[in-house]
């Protein structure tokens, strides 16, 4: 995403982890949560919103816990995860310029 080809390495929090300690604890546990965040931007290396459960309890989530469109996923056996924003409003199409036209000065 950032023009480098090492990894990234993102976890999860570790309170969330322990509400998905399978697919179908994940999925009985995350029914009726609401994510809050901020806005699309184009910020790569900034996110900062919140994971509410029904019973009021509360995450904060960071950049750590994001994976930007394109991104590629490995060394996992399986993930739950949210789209936050699509289309036009991903972070990659925020950060993206339009091509500068090249013309010649003969």
């Amino acid at each position: 995403m950032d023009g480098e080809t090492n990894l990234k390495h993102k976890q999860v929090e570790k309170s969330i982890m322990r509400l998905a300690s399978s697919e179908q604890a994940a999925m009985k546990n995350f029914n009726g949560a609401q994510i809050n965040c901020e806005g699309p931007n184009e910020y790569l290396y900034k996110f900062e919103g919140s994971l509410t459960f029904t019973d009021g309890a509360s995450v904060v989530l960071d950049p750590d816990q994001i994976l930007l469109r394109g991104s590629t996923l490995r060394n996992t056996e399986w993930v739950i995860g949210v789209v936050v924003y699509t289309g036009h409003e991903t972070k990659i199409m925020k950060n993206s310029t339009n091509a500068k036209a090249k013309k010649s000065k003969i």
